[in-house]
């Protein structure tokens, strides 16, 4: 009996290998889908106390579909029109600051090259990249950019489809699901099913809830120390801060230096880059570090090196959208393996504590 159960596992080990290579090159192939299926899942997770309460009362399904459409339409109207915004300060302000980059860049790499052939050392004449190619304000068009990401529009509209549909479906799914497991499992199996999918859900509560919050203050006190000391383009770095402190760690780091670097091209080096640098910096020290540690407690349970390798992961096979949502669908995949099996390793290795 051992030894059956000893090559069983092995089987089990050898079936895992060979599925995750496949499931990864699946998820890669069709990150058009479940991207706006991953959206939909976390959109549920949001909907789900609305959704019980109105369930609670009776409201019909229908009624229930069209009040989580009308919210969900709603805010990515207001989205829409403050990207749009954003959008139009960057073309009409980026021109002036790209010519001063250039100049700025040039001069310093200049600077640099200079001093290379002046300490004779053998990479004084060596041009690694073409920086005036690269830099050059005819070499590289804001409103081109801008035009060219607008012209994605229909693209977003469809992924927006794709993920009303799943989540009609998930919402309408979860209403009977009790009554199904109930049908196909047994009254532990079930509890214990139950058990992992409200954990999954309080967890990811709790983070989206959190995070939010934590992005939007510090987007916003961001925003108002740019008004205060005069640093163009709050709306565009506002909306950044708020979307890349979504990503742990690198966000934050990539978040405080973009309105940095506007500040230094507006104003140069001086007292005013200088406070307002440490200002930013304080501010993502004092939300990251500090405040967002405290509501979030253990936060998703996971170490800061599987943080780490879940970014680049994630980043690999789904871009910034995965970059987002990393920490969360690992701590999913974590609270699954430790449901499946307590003594999982790979859960061991994964989990912070």
């Amino acid at each position: 009996m051992f030894e059956s159960e000893k090559e069983l596992r092995w089987i089990r080990l050898l079936l895992t290998i060979i599925a995750i290579p496949v499931v990864v090159i699946i998820l890669k192939t069709l990150k058009a889908i479940f991207i706006p299926l991953i959206f939909a899942i976390f959109l549920s997770f949001v909907f789900a106390p609305l959704n019980a309460y109105l369930s609670k009362r009776k409201i019909p399904m229908v009624v229930t579909f069209l009040i989580l459409l009308v919210i969900i339409v709603a805010f990515f109207a207001v989205l829409s029109f403050i990207v749009y915004a954003a959008s139009n300060s960057l073309i009409l302000g980026f021109p002036k600051y790209q010519e001063k980059f250039y100049q700025t860049t040039m001069e310093t790499w200049q600077g640099f090259q200079s001093w290379l052939t002046q300490t004779n050392l053998a990479l004084g004449n060596l041009s690694l990249i073409d920086i005036s190619k690269l830099l050059s304000p005819s070499g590289f068009s804001i409103t081109k950019t801008v035009t060219d990401t607008m012209g994605t529009f229909m693209n977003v509209l469809w992924n927006l489809f794709l993920t009303l549909v799943f989540l009609m479906f998930i919402v309408g799914g979860s209403v009977k699901l009790e009554k199904r497991l109930t049908q196909v499992l047994s009254s532990d199996r079930k509890s214990q099913t139950i058990s992992m999918l409200y954990n999954i859900q309080s967890q990811m509560q709790k983070y989206l809830f959190t995070k939010t919050l934590i992005s939007l203050a510090t987007a916003i006190v961001g925003a108002i120390l740019m008004l205060f000391f005069g640093v163009d383009f709050v709306l565009v770095v506002g909306i950044m801060l708020f979307v890349l402190n979504f990503i742990p760690n690198i966000g934050s780091i990539i978040a405080s230096l973009l309105p940095m670097l506007i500040c230094l091209l507006q104003y140069g080096f001086g007292g005013r880059l200088v406070i307002f640098s440490v200002c930013m910096i304080g501010t993502q020290m004092l939300f990251g570090n500090i405040i967002e540690p405290k509501i979030q407690g253990n936060g998703l349970n996971l170490t800061p090196i599987m943080v780490l390798i879940s970014l680049i992961f994630w980043g690999w096979l789904w871009g910034i959208v995965g970059m987002i949502f990393a920490v969360p669908i690992t701590s999913g995949i974590n609270i699954i393996l430790k449901q499946l099996d307590e003594k999982n390793i790979i859960s061991a290795i994964i989990s912070g504590n």
